[in-house]
């Protein structure tokens, strides 16, 4: 795992070593095209260096992409043009190297005008290598002649004149979603570019069911916590935020996943003024009776302020906590220190600001659920790998705005995943390596708990 990790980490360098070569390229050609004049006839033993520098950092490039090429689902021919030519590029670059060598010249003489002609007809294959490099980060069509064609998209006013998906949701798809999920690099042999792209999906299907913000692929990935390895976006890429989640399954839930739907004909699209009117850059009125923040709506329970002393002293204790949302205050807590007991005293008086808990690995037993019983507007918890059993189940059936929770790898069975079936709020419970019985069916009741195992 640790060797796949720096091959991993090696491949993402690729964009950033693939610069040298074509620094060094060029600047070979540009020194080869000055030595025709009698004033820099001085750079011409600087060429056949130059070449051998291009030619062992392109190399180099080449290996990391190679890399990198294992870590996504590229588009196979894209791909396969912009390794060999990259290839080619390195390759040729030794071949020159070795044309202005004194064995080679021994043998025979190449002009120097046959020799710049050579390097020019590198550069295009340079820019070609490089065209294709680029299809596969920005996606086949980001130099296309429909790219030019294209009218601008006219800039929404008003809240009144907005589209759901295509002013407000597609935009999040694009700075989110996209970079991984368009024509070139379809992870997953998923596409996120249009409408239809979402409901025909990848290898798991749709990507979002109409109606049912429970039942789509793509808003449980955005979802689940940000370690779990179908987690997206991936690879360090920026989350969505709480508000982007909170547009997603709005538009889900209560717009049906409708295409075009506009923003006013949405039930309650009173609640998500404050966001539709951040995405489309307007100044957008929010009813007095309406917060902007995007949690009041569905869990006005949580506080507006934060007790500073308590926070201070949790931190000092060793908790690693990140503020989600200012107004109410919400906080995302974990204990990152696996040799250490956490004292979960000092997490009463946040209690309630708590809406995400992290304590994975501490060697927790059941006794920890009185503290997290507190946490009443708790939305994801995670406990695995601790000496959890069933006996959990009664002080976290309270959680009524519980939505994620996971028991990986600890010793529940059966009888804490029927308990928890009575927590509507309840979509995700993980029990994989649990005494769990594989054969236990997922739920199929009004709120479609899904029971993950593996």
């Amino acid at each position: 795992m640790i060797l796949l990790d720096i091959f991993s980490y090696l491949g993402r360098m690729h964009p950033l070593v693939v610069h040298l070569p074509i620094g060094f390229l060029v600047l070979a050609a540009v020194f080869d095209l000055l030595t025709y004049k009698s004033n820099y006839a001085f750079l011409k033993p600087a060429v056949p260096l130059i070449l051998l520098l291009g030619g062992f950092s392109a190399t180099i490039a080449c290996v990391m992409g190679w890399f990198l090429s294992q870590t996504g689902d590229y588009d196979y021919l894209i791909l396969r043009n912009h390794k060999y030519t990259g290839i080619s590029v390195a390759a040729v670059s030794f071949i020159f190297y070795g044309l202005k060598s004194r064995f080679l010249q021994a043998i025979f003489q190449l002009s120097d005008k046959t020799f710049s002609g050579l390097l020019l007809a590198q550069m295009c294959l340079l820019s070609y290598a490089g065209h294709q490099g680029g299809n596969l980060t920005h996606g086949a069509d980001y130099l296309s002649f429909s790219q030019i064609t294209q009218k601008e998209k006219v800039q929404v006013s008003s809240l009144s004149q907005a589209k759901v998906f295509e002013d407000l949701v597609l935009p999040v798809l694009e700075n989110k979603c996209q970079q991984c999920h368009q024509q070139g690099k379809k992870k997953g042999d998923l596409l996120l570019v249009n409408y239809q792209d979402l409901l025909k999906g990848g290898k798991n299907g749709p990507a979002i069911v109409l109606g049912s913000s429970a039942k789509s692929e793509l808003f449980r990935r955005v979802t689940l916590p940000a370690d779990h390895k179908e987690f997206m976006p991936t690879d360090g890429k920026p989350a969505l935020t709480p508000e982007e989640i909170a547009l997603l399954k709005w538009w889900l839930d209560e717009g049906k996943g409708a295409e075009n739907l506009s923003f006013t004909a949405v039930p309650h699209h009173e609640k998500m003024t404050a966001v539709a009117s951040a995405i489309l850059g307007i100044a957008g009125a929010v009813l007095p009776q309406e917060n902007t923040s995007i949690q009041t709506f569905t869990n006005p329970n949580i506080p507006k302020q934060v007790d500073e002393k308590a926070l201070q002293n949790a931190i000092a204790g060793g908790f690693n906590i990140r503020l989600m949302n200012h107004n109410p205050v919400m906080l995302d807590v974990s204990f990152i220190d696996k040799k250490a007991t956490p004292n979960l005293a000092l997490l009463v008086p946040l209690a309630k600001n708590i809406v995400w808990l992290n304590l994975n690995q501490l060697n927790l037993s059941n006794k920890v659920g009185a503290s997290i019983a507190q946490m009443s507007n708790l939305e994801k918890l995670r406990l695995e790998k601790n000496n959890i059993s069933d006996g959990i189940a009664s002080d976290l059936i309270g959680l009524q705005h519980l939505n994620s929770l996971n028991l990986n790898e600890t010793q529940v069975s059966n009888v804490t995943v029927n308990e928890l079936k009575k927590l509507k709020s309840l979509q995700h419970i993980y029990v994989w390596r649990t005494k769990v019985l594989e054969t236990q069916p997922n739920d199929t009741n009004a709120h479609a708990l899904k029971i993950i195992s593996k």
